[in-house]
């Protein structure tokens, strides 16, 4: 039984971090529940703290998003070295778990200005790896390409919820914006310099329909999911942490995808 388990976990978790090849679906399934278990306590602490999940509380949380998607991208640069702690997932326990306990910290000591201060940490790694990243800068076309798909279904959503009415915050319009950065990215990213996707549902999507199809697909499915959450009742603040999840899920691969794409990688 022993021997088997052993076989399991490395043929599903530690062989596809070694070669490289991608996620699969076991993985998928248990790096998703260790992070709604995780992000679950994450929101029973800050309701013991009495910390509002609104817009100031965003401004962490894109912060160190963005921290995680520049030191991958560093890691696959060869800057950073490659190790379980600097890729996903284990980049992800890593940053995301500083991230909570920054949350906590500043919460407690610091109170209604705990953001300025989580801020204030997360940019100083921030600032110093996009040093490093702006002296590998190969190219800046991804960047225009990717600003002018994400500009097209902004407008589209901004059109659309003028008939329905689907957005309530500005934290609505960061949890698409996020989705859309990671859709654009690998649109152009597969589309026109030839990456691979990683994960299984997304590559059978591009591998089956064309790669201007994700984008499509996320936005839709975000529009959708932003529809209902805005029209179900419950604790404004649950409400917002889980926008927030969404648009990190977004925004770190999408923005690890584009400075790879930048830097040549």
């Amino acid at each position: 039984m022993l021997k088997e388990l052993k076989e399991f976990i490395y043929k599903y978790y530690i062989e596809p971090a070694e070669t490289g090849s991608g996620y699969n679906l076991v993985q998928e399934i248990t790096y998703g529940l260790i992070l709604a278990l995780s992000l679950y306590l994450f929101y029973k602490g800050l309701k013991k703290l009495n910390i509002k999940i609104d817009e100031k509380f965003a401004i962490p949380g894109v912060i160190f998003t963005i921290l995680i998607a520049l030191m991958r991208a560093l890691v696959d640069l060869g800057y950073i070295e490659r190790s379980f702690l600097t890729i996903t997932p284990g980049i992800v326990f890593l940053v995301g778990g500083f991230y909570i306990l920054t949350i906590l910290v500043t919460g407690y000591f610091f109170r209604d200005n705990y953001y300025k201060v989580s801020s204030v940490v997360g940019l100083i790694p921030l600032i110093y790896f996009f040093i490093i990243f702006l002296q590998h800068v190969k190219t800046v076309l991804p960047i225009i390409l990717s600003f002018f798909l994400v500009t097209i279904f902004l407008g589209i959503a901004y059109l659309i919820n003028k008939r329905f009415k689907i957005f309530n915050s500005k934290i609505d319009y960061l949890t698409l914006l996020g989705q859309l950065v990671d859709g654009a990215a690998t649109t152009i990213g597969i589309g026109i310099y030839g990456y691979l996707e990683q994960h299984p549902i997304p590559r059978f999507l591009m591998e089956h329909f064309t790669p201007i199809s994700f984008i499509v697909v996320k936005f839709t499915i975000t529009i959708l999911i932003l529809y209902i959450l805005n029209r179900e009742e419950m604790d404004p603040n649950l409400r917002n942490i889980i926008k927030l999840i969404i648009m990190a899920l977004g925004l770190a691969p999408g923005l690890r995808n584009l400075f790879r794409t930048i830097m040549g990688v």
